[in-house]
């Protein structure tokens, strides 16, 4: 009797032994496929990678697309004081199951740039819309709103602004400030003087658009890199090369042109939109490769084979932040 137990316990024993030896393959290869989901920033705050943008989207249409991407799996909502949408933004994720997990960013616009109670207002504005201090709050433009490009109103707008954004972070504000579409010379300007560096730097980067020496300079001074556009503003998905690119590592077109932004050096992170929820599903797919031939290294060459692919005709589909003095 105790040896037919034995032998029971045996065979449970070396069945279970099994299932976790093929749970730990499948754990490995699912390792070796993902994307690393977060990035910690110069202060210490752990950003997820993946962000969805709220550019253009309103009401209901921007709760309703915020609450989806919520639900695929993005826990890093984009917004803007300029897209007007803070408070649909901040209605959808305090119904979410997962509010407390949500990675807010919002950005303050030129027009709130022109003096330090106006910027200070804002900031306060953005706190109230969302229902709670954002994690990240950026300057969202290098220049101050109606003003020739040249004029050097735009540098006492940046300093101003920067003042109201340091103390912003001591007063709990935010957790942590940064920039969007600042260049190189707008950076060094900002490292004379800030007492708190800019934790990011979020601009255009998409292949036709890499970006190297703006990347490498940020990179230097600690400060991380996110994207927007990764699609080019649409125009690489009927690109052979991207699509070549796509098919290579088992993305679809657009996930594939995101994970591009996401294998870049220094490491990025990346901000993406749709309405359409099997668009938000399919974009979420850039945080892993759909085949076992796709190892990270592989991913890795293929895009830097894309970006090699376009360095000759390298092409601005965005803003220009290089004219404001």
């Amino acid at each position: 009797m105790r040896a037919r137990h034995r032998r029971r316990r045996a065979r449970r024993d070396r069945a279970l032994s099994s299932r976790r030896r093929r749970h730990r393959r499948r754990c490995r290869r699912r390792a070796v496929m993902m994307a690393r989901a977060t990035v910690t920033l110069r202060d210490g705050v752990s950003m997820p990678r993946l962000a969805f943008g709220t550019y253009k989207l309103a009401g209901d249409v921007c709760r309703d697309a915020v609450r989806d991407a919520l639900v695929v799996g993005f826990r890093h909502i984009d917004t803007a004081t300029c897209y007007r949408n803070e408070r649909s933004v901040g209605e959808a994720v305090r119904a979410s199951a997962c509010a407390k997990e949500v990675f807010l960013t919002s950005k303050i616009a030129p027009n709130e740039m022109t003096s330090e109670e106006t910027t200070s207002r804002a900031i306060d504005g953005v706190v109230d819309r969302l229902g709670r201090a954002p994690d990240l709050l950026l300057v969202h433009w290098p220049g101050e709103a109606k003003q020739a490009p040249t004029s050097e109103r735009h540098r006492e707008a940046r300093e101003r602004t920067w003042r109201v954004f340091e103390r912003a972070l001591e007063q709990g504000k935010t957790r942590s400030i940064g920039v969007s579409n600042f260049e190189i010379r707008h950076l060094e300007e900002l490292l004379s003087y800030a007492k708190v560096k800019p934790s990011v730097n979020q601009i255009e980067l998409h292949p036709r658009f890499n970006q190297r020496a703006l990347r490498e300079f940020c990179e230097m001074h600690g400060i991380h890199i996110q994207g927007y556009s990764p699609l080019g503003v649409g125009s690489l998905l009927e690109d052979a090369r991207a699509l070549e690119y796509a098919k290579k590592i088992g993305l679809a077109p657009a996930p594939a042109l995101v994970r591009w932004t996401l294998t870049r050096d220094p490491e990025c992170s990346v901000v993406v939109k749709s309405t359409a929820k099997t668009r938000t599903e399919e974009n979420f797919t850039a945080l892993r490769a759909k085949t076992a031939e796709a190892s990270e290294d592989d991913i890795r060459a293929h895009a830097d084979a894309l970006e090699k692919a376009f360095e000759s005709t390298q092409s601005k589909q965005c803003w220009d932040p290089s004219v404001v003095c």
